[in-house]
């Protein structure tokens, strides 16, 4: 049998090649004319070079025709020269890489062989680490002459080889992918020849580029590179602006992580094939929904809406409510099919990214804002979560089912929730009844969810608003009203209802998994808080015991200091096929069902769910190997952290580039981290986070992580997260992405002088210029009640600790590389622009980590 199944793979190859008339295709060009799935790539790759062998087919590098046939003319094939790196790319076009094609099947290769799959980060001196996929160990250090063989930023598969004293290093096997598409770099003219400095201080040397009427010597441009070439090569595509300008910034952080905001030529031709109506074949096995009132709630700038819902009251059970809950989620499968260019094209962005001035789809806007984007008024297909939920907020039943839709409004959160507050709003007031009971509903879910002990941190974000000249006009905390909450608790609904509809029939998928927190940086949480005269729980902590603490902490004193400390604990969301449960949400299953449209792991649910209805239904279904789910989820995982990174990075340039004309002036803030090497201090009147940093502290201020404290030997003074302070704006560098700020105030020439007699005390002199000075405020009684004292605190702290040190440079008060986008998350989070995090999706989103949210959270 197996060998049967051999032989009808090679001849469906050669038949592929046949019909391809002579003309050389790569392995991903014959998987897509064959709807072969990425999984397979690694099968079909050893079948054609077999086949090669054999001289049945013909190989020219990494191309196969079928021998004894003529080739097309050069017309027949568009008409190129041979040879040359990065032709026909242009404005809006990216040159398809004949690498990128089968990351997943590289996946299986690195596993499969105990091999290493991950990006590699280039050091200016040459060597550089490759970050796992996987997440599974340590970076593995990259000497210079194998780091030398593949870009920053690039996807490759390592060999783990012995290295001087016993150590080991990483070969670089395969460059997997190049995933720099693109890069910004400043053009230059000389003579003859043409060249890019690339603005990326990790790209060495310079891109040899053709001559180009597209720019002038010394303009920023945007180079298309040559995904198949080992060394920097590439074309002019347009000139974008100057160095230093928000979308020179935005989009060489974007090319640097392997985002695009152009989609190449073949994807946006199959985009264009793409029907922009809901066909009579299209309704064929799914239920009509056009006459039930769904709704889309989302922000007032948002373009594509993914998710409806809608509400009923069913007929109350023993004298309790019940309800009616569905939720209807763009089809996106039905038009993004598996093995297809737009397919791997959305496979290798794993995500939209969201910028202040601009979105990085997953999927070119045709679909994405067009025939997937549920708008108002118009038939479009969905998947369907349909869910009877209890007046516990338990939901008694669940169905997932194919549909047709009709969208009867396009809302938004403001709307809703002026609705709710008892406003009359024009064209809305036929929805009040159905507000009211979707308010009502959400109550219902949010008590379960905190029964259950699902951890809510409910912890505000920055939204950078910018003017109508692009440059920074307030950097603010995003709105969050009623209406968020109630879409995204009937987000995690649906979420979890899937998810246990493929945990139910013991099926394949791609979970959200969320594991247990750190248990030393958990302790640590634990410990200030007893120290605090908090009740705490033992370990392992149970999640409920843990809301029933944040609740208590309501107003105190050190609540921020104690939420911190408590998010610094909790471990990151990732994607997986093997279901740990998600301990944020208290969720014994939970995925990512909502938002097709702007992740990739919620489009490959949705497959799964079409391909079990089709074995159900008794038609042959070519399946998503399970091997293929794992590598798919460790890939989507990773591409959400260079999301993150992404947007943090800009956040950080948006939120110095506004503070630059704030320079020499002083505002409130309060202190939101500390570390070794400083402290972080949040404005008050806006969300931007800059550093006061130790040196510019008058005394001797080392960290001290039992106390989670700058503090002061000689002078005994101490900073602490959650301290208010004035400081004083001394420092804004776009470029570093950093904000210094010195702490000022009546009290800092005193405090100035005692540190300085401190010094003195110590031998040193004590001698700082006025613009060194930076100064904790004195304790004072009153302002957070009776000062304890910080001897008998700090002893009930290390009796319970045991005085362990942080690692260096890890901040105290927040967790470093916290959740990306704050509020209620997996976990919870929340983000500051300035600092270390930061970001905003432009547009108004779902909050949380079920529906279409800035949150990438949950």
């Amino acid at each position: 049998m197996q060998r049967d199944l051999q032989e009808r793979r090679r001849a469906a190859l050669v038949d592929e090649l046949r019909k391809a008339g002579g003309k050389a295709l790569s392995v991903g060009e014959v998987m897509q004319r064959g709807n072969i799935h990425p999984g397979q790539r690694t099968e079909v790759k050893r079948v054609l070079r077999d086949l090669a062998r054999e001289g049945v087919l013909v190989r020219d590098g990494n191309r196969f025709s079928l021998a004894g046939a003529k080739q097309p003319a050069a017309a027949e094939r568009g008409g190129k020269r041979p040879g040359r790196p990065g032709d026909g790319a242009g404005p809006g076009r990216l040159t398809p890489s004949a690498r990128g094609q089968g990351l997943a099947a590289a996946a299986g290769r690195a596993a499969r062989s105990g091999g290493v799959l991950g990006t590699l980060k280039k050091h200016r001196d040459g060597f550089g680490f490759v970050a796992r996929i996987d997440r599974k160990g340590e970076d593995v250090f990259v000497p210079p002459h194998e780091a030398a063989r593949a870009l920053d930023g690039d996807l490759v598969r390592l060999e783990i080889v012995p290295a001087r004293g016993g150590r080991t290093a990483g070969k670089i096997v395969e460059v997997v992918e190049r995933r720099r598409r693109l890069l910004v770099g400043t053009y230059h003219a000389r003579g003859k020849q043409s060249f890019v400095v690339p603005a990326d201080a990790e790209l060495e040397g310079y891109v040899p580029v053709a001559e180009t009427a597209a720019a002038r010597d010394g303009e920023v441009v945007k180079v298309a590179l040559d995904p198949d070439s080992p060394a920097l090569r590439g074309e002019v595509v347009e000139a974008i602006g100057r160095p230093g300008e928000p979308r020179v910034e935005v989009l060489k952080v974007a090319y640097a992580r392997g985002f695009a905001d152009v989609f190449p030529e073949p994807v946006q031709a199959e985009a264009v094939e793409t029907p922009d109506h809901v066909r009579s074949e299209d309704w064929r096995g799914r239920r009509d929904l056009t006459a039930l009132p769904l709704v889309t709630i989302d922000g007032e700038d948002a373009r594509d809406f993914d998710d409806a819902v809608h509400v009923e009251r069913l007929p109350s059970r023993k004298g309790k409510p019940m309800y009616r809950l569905v939720v209807a989620i763009a089809d996106v499968a039905h038009y993004v099919r598996a093995g297809t260019v737009l397919d791997q094209e959305a496979f290798r962005r794993g995500t939209s990214v969201y910028f202040p001035m601009q979105v990085l789809p997953m999927l070119p806007e045709r679909l994405s804002n067009g025939i997937c984007s549920l708008n108002p008024e118009v038939d479009r297909l969905c998947m369907v979560a349909d869910m009877v939920v209890d007046g516990r907020g338990e939901t008694q039943t669940a169905e997932v089912y194919e549909a047709v839709m009709r969208s009867a409004a396009r809302c938004t959160y403001t709307e809703v929730a002026r609705v709710l507050a008892g406003e009359r709003v024009p064209g809305r007031e036929r929805f009040r009844e159905s507000f009211e009971l979707m308010a009502e509903l959400q109550d219902k879910l949010t008590a379960m969810r905190r029964r259950r002990g699902s951890i809510d941190f409910d912890l505000p974000e920055a939204k950078i608003v910018l003017g109508d000249d692009g440059q920074v006009a307030a950097i603010e905390r995003r709105p969050r009203n009623r209406a968020h909450r109630i879409v995204e608790e009937f987000m995690l609904a649906a979420n979890e209802a899937v998810a246990r509809w493929f945990g139910a029939r013991d099926l394949s998928t791609i979970y959200r998994v969320h594991g247990l927190p750190d248990e030393e940086k958990l302790q640590a949480f634990l410990d200030l808080a007893a120290a605090h005269g908090f009740e705490v729980p033992e370990l392992p902590a149970d999640p409920r015991a843990l809301n029933a603490l944040l609740e208590k902490l309501q107003g105190h004193a050190q609540q921020r200091a104690l939420n911190q400390l408590l998010l610094r604990a909790m471990m990151q969301a990732v994607y997986s096929p093997d279901n740990i449960g998600h301990y944020g949400l208290a969720a014994e299953h939970y995925l990512h069902f909502t938002s097709p449209i702007r992740r990739y792991p919620d489009l490959v649910v949705h497959r799964l769910l079409k391909e079990e209805w089709a074995r159900r239904q008794g038609r042959q279904v070519r399946g998503t190997p399970a091997e293929a789910l794992e590598e798919m989820a460790a890939l989507a995982s990773e591409r959400e952290r260079a999301a993150m990174e992404a947007e943090r990075e800009i956040a950080s340039f948006y939120a110095a580039l506004f503070m630059q004309d704030k320079v020499g002036e002083t505002f409130d803030g309060v202190v939101s981290a500390v570390v070794e090497f400083g402290a972080f201090v949040e404005l008050k009147r806006w969300m931007v986070e800059g550093l006061v940093k130790v040196e510019d502290l008058p005394g001797d201020f080392e960290l001290d992580v039992v106390q989670h404290a700058l503090v002061d030997a000689a002078g005994g003074r101490a900073i602490r997260v959650g301290d208010e302070v004035k400081v004083l704006v001394a420092a804004a560098s776009p470029v570093r992405r950093r904000i210094d700020f010195v702490l000022a105030g009546a009290e800092a020439m005193a405090v100035a002088a005692e540190g300085a007699r401190g010094k003195r005390r110590r031998g040193g002199s004590g001698e700082r210029g006025p613009a060194e000075v930076a100064v904790a405020r004195p304790e004072a009684e009153g302002a957070r009640g009776p000062a304890r004292g910080r001897g008998d605190l700090a002893e009930a702290l290390r009796r319970r600790a045991g005085g362990k040190p942080a690692r260096r440079g890890e901040p105290v008060g927040r967790r470093p590389g916290a959740q990306p986008r704050g509020g209620k998350q997996e976990a919870g989070g929340r983000r500051t622009a300035g600092g270390r995090q930061g970001g905003g999706k432009p547009r108004g989103g779902k909050p949380g980590g079920g529906g279409k949210g800035r949150r990438r959270g949950r």
